[in-house]
């Protein structure tokens, strides 16, 4: 019996693209924010700095630039040119990238904010990335990062805290500084062809005011956008702010969390938030013996 002649092209097709395609894998990277190994908790005085600022956090927002992995044999792969995280947005929080070519990465790469040549007013068009704008008056573009919350002052007093990162001036206002700068995070992430990998990124926000400087809020007060000296200070401790979790850790998170979310559906693959309360709910009562 033969083969019609347009079924031997498809087959050739379908053969020749599965045997050309390069294998590659997913990459999903988590972004959390966390004070000294604890998972940080919003609108709440708990926390104390370097300088002995008590001090509470409302809302954390920042971009990040330039997201890429590089391989043990110096390879580079970008998975995004940009990634806006917000605290109050917790969909902004993940970045899912497929098609990472399958390989050993050790490094972790990316510009914490934006770079001179990438930082342009009116790069985004809608919010909440449209939010994060840099005054033109102040150098333009967009702020790194929006760190909110209020600080105790020495008169036991709660007063604004406001951390915005951005483009530095002098005191002239005659010239505008980059103060954007380059993260490198050593990871161990072996990528083969179908998977994905989960790979935490974590924000300590207790490191911002730490090392090499002790950032006092006393000394550098409440807004600091004008102040090319707080900005240089925060760009200076930026060096260690970041860290990664293990992948095979937020791997076991993820199947744990997805196993729960399954439970707390009253069918397959259907899940309500209400079930979902429910289960948790559940899960944290203690057993009767």
């Amino acid at each position: 019996m033969r083969i019609k002649p347009f079924l031997t092209i498809i087959m050739a097709l379908v053969f020749a693209t599965t045997a050309c395609s390069d294998p590659a894998g997913s990459v999903t990277i988590i972004a959390s924010h966390e004070v000294d190994g604890t998972p940080l908790v919003i609108d709440n005085l708990r926390y104390t700095n370097e300088a002995g600022n008590p001090y509470l956090v409302n809302e954390v927002q920042w971009f990040i630039s330039n997201v890429e992995l590089e391989d043990c044999s110096g390879n580079r792969v970008m998975l995004a040119e940009t990634w806006y995280v917000d605290t109050n947005l917790p969909e902004t929080q993940t970045l899912r990238v497929s098609k990472v070519p399958a390989a050993s990465y050790t490094i972790l790469r990316f510009t914490f904010g934006f770079n001179d040549a990438d930082n342009q007013s009116g790069r985004f068009s809608n919010p909440p990335e449209s939010n994060m704008f840099w005054p033109d008056e102040l150098g333009g573009g967009y702020h790194y990062m929006k760190l909110n919350g209020k600080y105790q002052n020495p008169d036991s007093l709660l007063a604004p805290l406001a951390i915005h990162l951005g483009r530095g001036q002098n005191e002239g206002h005659t010239e505008f500084y980059d103060n954007s700068f380059t993260v490198e995070l050593p990871i161990e992430l072996n990528i083969y062809d179908g998977h994905d990998y989960p790979l935490g990124l974590v924000m300590n926000i207790n490191q911002w005011f730490r090392d090499p400087v002790v950032y006092d809020f006393n000394t550098f007060g409440s807004a600091i956008m004008q102040n090319q000296q707080a900005q240089q200070t925060l760009k200076r401790n930026g060096h260690n702010v970041f860290s990664t979790k293990n992948p095979e850790d937020m791997k076991s998170a993820l199947e744990t969390t997805m196993e729960l979310l399954h439970k707390a559906a009253p069918k397959p693959h259907f899940m309500t938030w209400k079930n979902i309360k429910n289960t948790f709910s559940n899960i944290k009562k203690p057993k009767n013996n």
